[in-house]
């Protein structure tokens, strides 16, 4: 059975792009010979990623013919005159010329919508579009309404859908009517442990300290990008306090590609004279961010946004705290999260002072989140996911030419 995946992520995406290459790994070195797999990727810095972890890639070039289709595709007045004369898109023909027999979508991409006659599998990564569609992320390029539109689509015509959390299950059901039995809960999957279980003879201290962070302080770490709805400014406030109380021994490291929120995190930094407070890193190698988790002290997460996220799982695997926004993890996981009130610039303090008083409940707590890991997280069970849907849709995929 032939597999096309799409690919449209690169290393500025962020998660989505660890996410996608570790599938890609597990995929290359578990799928048996029966499948065959090809990347559909739209440039060639992607098919170079893709070939150079020894997998197979075609090229689709959104050319200006492309976009202009896609474009008048979304009137419902040409949608019909496609409908009533079949015709088909250029994107549905060059997957029909390539004779994929299923299409999986490890994210909800835009180019879904253009597929009608091949069966398709597709991840789908948050539905709080649909409860904090205030954040101005939501409402810019992929607006609300074009993330209904997705969703809704995966939703009618998917074969299997692939969600992070049962929450996220939970909203899917709820807001898109969905079927729960073709619904799979599936962990994210994560290139950092398996890199640093790889290297463990890297230097990771010499790479920690030409970062040049301040060593004689504790050091939290906030791996995300720069959206609103990641709340970098519950930080700046912790810091305003901390400044205020005169204490200088925590410092905070925010590293991630901007998305717009960026200035105003900067401006309020400056504006605040908190600079020795914290550390931007636009961007950091995999080495880098693996040496950070290795020597902080914990990650401090107050986003609105996130049932679980990569850098939960990677905090768990690495065994370090991890300060997360209350009430909004999945209940698979919030045993293993230290909660904080985000409308409380108290919140992290006190539950830090609580964890420093008793390090030997904390120590039970951080193994108990390891061991967590390495149940959900093992890529054999990430992987007997993926090939109970192939097997399934193969079986059925048998009954026609």
């Amino acid at each position: 059975m032939k597999i096309g995946i799409y690919f449209e992520t690169l290393q500025n995406t962020g998660g989505a792009h660890h996410q996608n290459i570790r599938l890609l790994e597990l995929f290359k070195k578990n799928l048996p010979n029966s499948y065959e797999i090809n990347y559909i990727v739209s440039n060639e810095e992607q098919k170079g990623i893709i070939e150079e972890k020894g997998s197979k890639a075609v090229l689709f070039k959104k050319n200006l013919i492309f976009r202009i289709e896609s474009f008048i595709l979304k009137l419902p007045f040409f949608k019909e005159i496609y409908k009533k004369f079949s015709l088909i898109n250029r994107f549905e023909k060059f997957l029909l010329s390539q004779k994929f027999d299923l299409l999986f979508f490890n994210a909800p991409y835009e180019i879904s919508l253009l597929v009608g006659k091949i069966n398709f599998i597709v991840m789908l990564l948050s539905m709080q579009h649909r409860t904090h569609g205030f954040f101005p992320e939501y409402q810019k390029g992929h607006d609300n309404d074009l993330r209904d539109s997705i969703i809704d689509n995966a939703v009618k015509k998917s074969f299997k859908i692939f969600v992070g959390a049962e929450k996220d299950k939970n909203l899917l059901v709820k807001f898109f009517n969905a079927d729960e039995n073709k619904i799979i809960v599936q962990s994210y999957s994560f290139t950092l442990p398996n890199l640093y279980e790889k290297n463990l003879d890297y230097d990771y201290e010499k790479t920690y300290n030409n970062l040049k962070l301040p060593l004689e302080k504790k050091i939290f770490i906030y791996p995300a990008q720069f959206w609103a709805h990641k709340n970098h400014k519950y930080i700046i406030d912790v810091c305003l306090n901390l400044k205020k109380d005169k204490k200088s021994n925590i410092h905070f490291v925010f590293c991630g590609h901007d998305n717009g929120n960026l200035k105003y995190v900067k401006r309020l930094i400056k504006e605040n004279n908190l600079e020795e407070h914290i550390s931007i890193f636009h961007y950091l190698s995999d080495f880098q961010l693996i040496s950070l988790y290795l020597n902080c002290y914990g990650v401090l997460m107050p986003s609105y946004i996130g049932h679980t996220t990569i850098p939960m799982y990677e905090a768990f695997f690495f065994k370090k705290n991890i300060f997360y926004t209350k009430g909004l993890s999945d209940n698979s996981v919030k045993n293993h999260l230290t909660e904080i009130d985000i409308d409380n610039i108290e919140s992290f303090l006190d539950n830090l002072k609580i964890i420093e008083n008793d390090k030997e409940t904390n120590e039970i707590k951080l193994n108990a989140a390891k061991l967590f890991y390495d149940k959900h997280c093992d890529e054999k069970k990430v992987m007997s996911n993926f090939e109970k849907v192939f097997k399934e849709y193969k079986k059925i995929r048998d009954l026609w030419d």
